[in-house]
């Protein structure tokens, strides 16, 4: 049952009130054991990996030790990982991708990138007694191994149990060992299964590999018989944040499937005040709006069993929108009443997970007017959802170029009684009622304009009454994976890695740069970001594929490209301008095409476009919507603006001379990033990048982003507008 590898474990476990000789360990001694839910996990590289166990409780998530992710100066926190953790079940190995520590107990929930293919275990159905006899399992050391390949277990006897932990002997020679951290106790049931009651917090080690045969072989446990509500609410997929009318904020979680809430926490602590409009980023991460017009940042530091909040960050005025939701993609819509009672919706590309200026909220594009919505949901990339007070149920489809298609989908009073409307996405609607209930939509095609299939749960609402709550907002189910810092760039190594840096636009300063373990099985000609999670890529055989990224930080991890059934994409260059359009050059020969999705096929990348012959530049990115922006063999810098009717094209001649970059890539907002041959990364800031001219433009050429390192053969920019 693999051991522990690294050499700062005394200190991270020290954190916990653990000794050194009881250094996360948990079983030794036993046999093998059938139990596919049992977890190995890794935890960190070079000499501060180490190995913990833990137990599948998901298809999702497992359960381990707190410990096992503490640092040497800190537990873990509510969020992604600090570090690169890799978890086997059965025959899936993968990545961790999100932290759900337990707020008082070695506890901790670690939600996987894919779903695992092997059925979670039980939680316990009562509680554990003194006497009662369990099973204890772990992948940790054994008495002659260091690493075994599989699952050990062994029987043990509970000692004590008291309130938070179980004292467990072993019946024969069984002993915890290290490894074995975060590992299952088992109850045997009547029907022969077995159900989770604890976790391995710490043992002496006495008959491990490389310890001492003789001792107290007495191990204690953290108890979880009793968090099953804890763990099921924990790993519940939808998440909905509100705000009492003292300016308390509500944490709520609902399983999807069943309908039934699991739980809601209430903060002890107060905002200070109710906002008018309120929207989720992300779990971790909420905008709201005083009423002044501030918009204010709040960030959750913890909201199960316990629902905790940082200071707000105030992010500028100006924001008098009643309504705010976020889809999950970058675009935070907003409906406000001007002095006309008009009512505007306005939408913002958000380009950070934590905004921390007005700056991260760029493209403030007003879409029209006529938005007299009771409520607001963003339901998926570009929709949102609402009722009208006279009843009218609402979807829209809001193009990345700007205006909107929409139709009415229901009409009955209960839309328009409807205090508040949120969506995880999914088709999943979730509508407050006056007298506080909580009812359930699904809508089996939410993006169809048509309400024909769209299911009400009249008889099973979430809950009759108890959401006493002012607003509230649903965290996207696609808010992740979340980019810390507001410039994103992906590249691709030579030999088929992909890449991932970040870089803070105001100081120019890389955050991060991350790289995948995983190839894409190939070295592409040209890579083109859609938006944070999508990537588009052609192989050496002129095929197009899709990369679609699950997490990128700690860990870069992505699915297996999807071959889009296109041939002929000889394209050298390719660039997204985050407003459905895509361009790329195929000899000297710009196309233009539409993407009509955030996750493009074959079907919805259309009208392919011959902008003109002559396009000779070697470096291709979209600054702006409709605007491209390259570099020539003789170092000058190009732009041209492509309209809608392709024939209109413009050049503009930016500068001369001077420009040789290997690669050039910009998120937008003026931004332009060179990569020289050397592998040095230049940054410029253009003032307005769509002027035409370049007398704007500053270098920073004793600032750039970095000196070297940037040796990625493609580069590409998530577009802050995408």
């Amino acid at each position: 049952m693999g051991a522990f590898r690294r050499v700062s474990v005394v200190a991270a476990v020290a954190a916990v009130g653990m000794t050194a000789t009881t250094a996360a360990s948990a079983v030794v001694g036993g046999t093998p054991a059938a139990r596919d839910f049992v977890a190995r996990i890794e935890i960190g590289a070079g000499a501060s990996q180490r190995a913990c166990t833990g137990v599948l409780v998901a298809p999702q998530w497992v359960a381990t030790a707190r410990a096992c992710f503490a640092t040497a100066d800190r537990l873990p926190a509510l969020g992604t990982p600090a570090e690169v953790a890799k978890v086997t079940v059965g025959s899936t190995t993968t990545h961790v991708a999100w932290l759900a520590p337990h707020s008082d107990r070695d506890v901790l929930l670690a939600k996987l990138a894919v779903p695992v293919a092997v059925p979670p275990v039980s939680l316990s159905t009562g509680a554990v007694a003194a006497g009662e006899s369990v099973e204890v399992a772990g992948r940790g050391r054994t008495a002659t191994e260091w690493v075994p390949a599989g699952v050990h277990a062994a029987d043990f006897t509970v000692g004590e149990a008291g309130a938070a932990t179980l004292t467990l002997d072993p019946t024969a020679d069984g002993a915890v060992c290290k490894g074995d951290a975060g590992g299952p106790t088992l109850r045997r049931t009547a029907g022969g299964g077995v159900e989770l009651v604890g976790l391995h917090h710490s043992a002496p080690q006495i008959g491990c590999l490389g310890e001492p045969s003789e001792g107290s072989r007495t191990a204690t446990d953290t108890r979880v018989d009793d968090l099953a509500g804890w763990i099921r609410s924990t790993v519940a997929d939808v998440q909905i944040y509100g705000v009492r009318a003292d300016g308390r904020l509500t944490y709520s979680t609902i399983d999807s499937a069943s309908g039934d809430r699991q739980t809601t926490v209430t903060s002890e602590a107060s905002l200070g005040f109710v906002p008018k409009a309120f929207a989720a980023l992300n779990a971790t991460t909420l905008l709201l709006t005083t009423p002044a017009g501030r918009l204010q940042r709040v960030d959750i530091l913890a909201n199960n069993p316990v629902l905790t909040f940082g200071a707000p960050v105030d992010l500028g005025g100006g924001w008098v929108h009643h309504l705010l939701s976020y889809d999950g993609h970058g675009k935070l819509f907003g409906i406000y009443t001007d002095g006309n009672q008009k009512n505007w919706l306005r939408r913002y590309a958000v380009t950070t997970a934590k905004p921390s200026r007005p700056g991260h909220l760029v493209a403030n594009t007003l879409i029209d007017e006529g938005f007299g919505l009771k409520q607001l949901a963003a339901t998926g990339p570009d929709w949102i959802l609402g009722a009208t007070a006279a009843g009218a149920l609402r979807s829209y489809r809001i193009p990345p170029a700007g205006g909107w298609v929409g139709q009415t989908l229901a009409a009955s009073a209960t839309w328009g009684q409807l205090t508040h409307l949120v969506s995880p996405g999914a088709g999943l609607y979730y509508g407050r009622t006056p007298a506080g209930g909580l009812l359930r939509y699904k809508d089996a095609n939410p993006f169809d304009l048509n309400g024909a299939d769209l299911q009400s749960f009249t008889n099973d609402p979430v809950d009759a009454a108890g959401w006493d709550v002012t607003a509230m907002a649903a965290v996207p189910f696609d808010s992740q994976p979340q980019n810390p810092a507001d410039v994103s760039i992906f590249g691709v190594t030579d030999d088929g890695h992909l890449t991932y840096s970040t870089i803070d636009s105001a100081s120019g300063d890389r955050q991060a740069t991350v790289t995948s373990e995983a190839t894409l099985g190939f070295v592409p000609r040209a890579l083109a970001a859609v938006n944070y999670n999508t990537l588009l890529v052609t192989n050496p055989n002129n095929r197009l594929y899709r990369v679609d990224v699950r997490t990128t930080t700690p860990v870069l991890t992505f699915a297996p490209p999807v071959d889009l059934d296109f041939g002929g994409w000889s394209h050298r260059v390719l660039a997204a301008d985050g407003q459905g359009s895509l361009y790329g050059i195929a000899g000297s020969v710009l196309h233009r095409y539409t993407l009509t999705t955030d996750k493009p096929t074959k079907a919805t990348i259309t009208d392919n476009t011959v902008v003109r012959d002559g396009f000779t530049i070697t470096t291709l990115t979209a600054p702006a919507p409709g605007w491209i922006l390259g570099t020539t063999t003789q170092g000058e810098l190009v732009s041209y603006r492509i309209p809608a009717n392709v024939a209109d094209w413009e050049r503009h001649s930016l500068a001369a001379t001077g420009w040789t970059p290997r690669h050039l890539v910009s998120p937008g907002g003026g931004l332009y990033y060179a990569r020289t041959p050397a592998g040095a990364l230049q940054r410029y800031l253009d003032a307005n990048p769509t002027n035409g001219s370049g007398t704007d433009i500053t270098a920073y050429p004793n600032d750039p982003v970095d000196g070297s390192g940037w040796n990625q053969i493609q580069l590409s920019a998530v577009p802050w507008v995408s």
